[in-house]
């Protein structure tokens, strides 16, 4: 009984704590609340009670926006999008009717209107908002993650008909010898202080992690996985690569070499990609994911 519960509140679940997001939603917010509780209490004939749900659709909207947009980046840690689960959410929505009704009490006490007590209050708010709320996102969810799973099978497919490049190329190690004339020129990533370097050809790059103000590069040298930390950003190394379009930053904290990707899976976050020799898997954000799929398509060609 508690392990399907706990698997169903570990389930990932996609969200965005952006301004752009959630000004729409909190308008939506306020207008169900107006329209809803409006018609609960008689109707819009009665004025008095049209200009009390004014100014407490007003403080709905006010109140989702601070929970769900300056509260999350005040506390990144706790609101990290990568790792947003359904018992995330459902806590996270609890809270924010808690503002909603804490918005409703102060109202009515500016209003001098009389209010039912808190905890009937919170009680109330709770029903009218906790069950929409949550049947929409879980609708939301399971279209969006049957089309990632859809999507991630049609690339999956374009990967496997694609030419293996591990066995040859990327697995490759440095050989000063004359065969090495006719391959691309390396790249070479220099770390801040300008003493740290690293000298690699294209294929010998699997992926770059954001870790702080580091860098983690992971390369292959012959059969072998090796990491080199440099004093870097993301950014940094995006640029320096941007003549490559193998390369491809998939997340806020991760770039890949595409041509090492042997399989993506979807989820309702977006993909996670399996790469040649690396036991990890790599996260592709869902703002990336258009843009990710037109990439690998012109990448993943056969060599």
């Amino acid at each position: 009984m508690l392990q399907p519960l706990r698997s169903f509140l570990n389930r990932p679940i996609a969200e965005e704590f952006s301004f752009s997001n959630h000004f729409r939603q909190s308008l939506q917010a306020g207008l169900y609340v107006f329209v809803f509780v409006t018609l609960l209490n008689g109707g819009f004939g009665q004025l008095p009670m049209v200009g009390a749900m004014t100014f407490l659709s007003m403080g709905v909207v006010v109140t989702v926006l601070i929970a769900n947009v300056f509260i999350p980046r005040l506390l990144p840690s706790i609101y990290d999008e990568d790792r947003w689960t359904v018992g995330r959410h459902i806590l996270h929505v609890l809270w924010v009717l808690f503002l909603i009704s804490c918005s409703n009490e102060l109202i009515l006490k500016l209003l001098n209107l009389k209010g039912p007590t808190f905890g009937d209050m919170y009680l109330y708010v709770t029903l009218i908002g906790f069950f929409p709320i949550m049947l929409g996102v879980f609708l939301t969810e399971q279209r969006r993650l049957k089309r990632n799973l859809a999507h991630a099978q049609a690339l999956n497919t374009i990967v496997s008909h694609r030419s293996e490049p591990s066995t040859k190329t990327l697995y490759q190690s440095v050989d000063p010898t004359p065969e090495r004339l006719t391959q691309p020129s390396p790249i070479l990533f220099i770390a801040e202080n300008g003493k740290d370097r690293l000298s690699l050809q294209p294929d010998q790059l699997i992926y770059v992690e954001s870790v702080g103000n580091y860098v983690d590069i992971h390369w292959r040298n012959a059969d072998q996985l090796q990491k080199t930390v440099l004093r870097s950003t993301l950014k940094e190394i995006a640029d320096s690569l941007s003549h490559h379009p193998q390369f491809f930053r998939c997340h806020r904290a991760f770039l890949v070499n595409l041509q090492a990707i042997s399989q993506t899976e979807g989820n309702a976050r977006g993909y996670q990609l399996t790469l040649t020799g690396v036991t990890s898997k790599i996260p592709v954000s869902r703002s990336y994911l258009e843009t990710f799929d037109e990439r690998l398509e012109k990448v993943a060609q056969p060599v």
